[in-house]
Parts: structure tokens; sequence; C-alpha cells
């Protein structure tokens, strides 16, 4: 499964998601899912999805940087909220709340248990550069 690696911190996804509210535009939004759907290969979301997606990535983004859900997981709940929105509202109406959407993001917390093992530490940036260059080595192995 694709891991998903966000471009922004959680408060700056949160100030993206709070000016184009109030502004009524999703240009930032869009790129920025669009960027997610590369990453997760899949199409990118059409303009009545975005906002309520952003909201996904705005409600996993805080947890993935306390370490509590890690980037396999989150790919897992943003794919499996965006596959049910498409099943269920594919015209993104009526649009969930922020905080309805954060409901069912702690929903699949608590549904798959998903928890930090017991006794890791939340990963720093360091880990993240250690897991870089370890399949960036992996990957340019002679043989390959």
């Amino acid at each position: 499964m694709a891991e998903l690696r966000l471009s922004q911190g959680a408060g700056s996804l949160a100030r993206t998601s709070a000016s184009e509210e109030t502004s009524g535009t999703i240009a930032e939004r869009s790129a920025v899912l669009a960027d997610v759907s590369q990453q997760l290969l899949q199409p990118p979301p059409p303009d009545p999805l975005v906002p309520e997606l952003f909201d996904v990535l705005v409600a996993v983004a805080p947890r993935m940087e306390s370490g509590a859900i890690s980037p396999a997981w989150a790919s897992y709940v943003y794919t499996s909220y965006e596959r049910d929105l498409r099943r269920d509202r594919p015209n993104g109406t009526p649009r969930r709340s922020p905080a309805e959407v954060e409901n069912a993001v702690q929903g699949y917390v608590d549904f798959y248990r998903i928890r930090m093992r017991e006794g890791q530490r939340p990963p720093t940036l360091e880990d993240a550069g250690f897991q870089d260059t370890i399949e960036w080595r992996n990957e340019n192995r002679l043989g390959r």
C-alpha cells in the first residue's frame, strides 16, 4: 500500500482550508489533493469533492505528525473515505462539516484500533531521512 506523504504540516493545511473557505476558491486545495492522488496512484477528485476530502487531510495530518497514524494507515483512511464519498455522494452534497469529517476519521481510528505501538516514540525528521536513504539504497543496488 502506498504511504501518504503530506507536502504541508497540519497547521498549514488548516490555514489553507480556512482561507479558501472564506474566499470560496479551491485552487490550493485542489493542488494538494492532486499531489496526494498522484502518490496514491489514483485520479484527482472532481471539484465538488475537493473541500470535504481536504477536510479529511486536515483531520489526518495532526495524527500523522504525532505518530498516532502511520503514513500507510493515513493513506488507507483517506482512500476509504474517498471511495465511500464517491459511492454515496458523487456530487459532494450534502457536504459534511469539518466536525463530522473529524468524527468519521476518529471512527476509522477506533474501528481499526489504530494506535502507536507500546514503547514506540513519534517519528522524527531524522527517522524519515533514514528511511528515505534506505529506500534509495535498496532501489539503486546493482543487479536490481
